[in-house]
């Protein structure tokens, strides 16, 4: 796949997407950073979507990966890989106090401002 910040508008929705869906899911499902655990529904979906972030992350550039501060595209990589090939060796409080920090106001808005940066930035090449 060919990096760029076009390419990196189109990835940074997709993980946008994926934390309004893991909200949604919250919301729906009443679930908070306590119990989040316990309703294996909720979880797997939670997880699904964090496997989601974790794969687009992937493919963001270099320079996109490296503008954040408060999103770590490595380990959501590393949580799409136990995910997707071990779920059941997950360890879910890690994974449970990932999924609520993908889904602080800063780390949306950081994800916003940086598909502004691309989408600007696109423009010129």
């Amino acid at each position: 796949m060919t990096k760029s910040y076009s390419k990196d508008i189109q990835l940074l929705l997709k993980i946008s997407q994926n934390q309004q869906k893991i909200k949604m899911v919250l919301k729906d499902f009443k679930c908070t950073e306590i119990d989040l655990d316990t309703n294996t529904y909720a979880f797997d979906l939670c997880a699904l979507y964090m496997s989601q972030i974790g794969e687009a992350s992937k493919y963001l550039t270099d320079s996109t990966k490296q503008s954040f501060k408060y999103f770590d595209p490595s380990i959501t990589s590393y949580f799409r890989n136990m995910i997707d090939h071990v779920y059941e060796k997950v360890n879910k409080k890690y994974l449970k106090a990932y999924i609520f920090s993908m889904i602080k106001q800063e780390v949306i808005k950081e994800i916003i401002d940086r598909i502004n940066f691309c989408t600007e930035h696109a423009k010129n090449k």
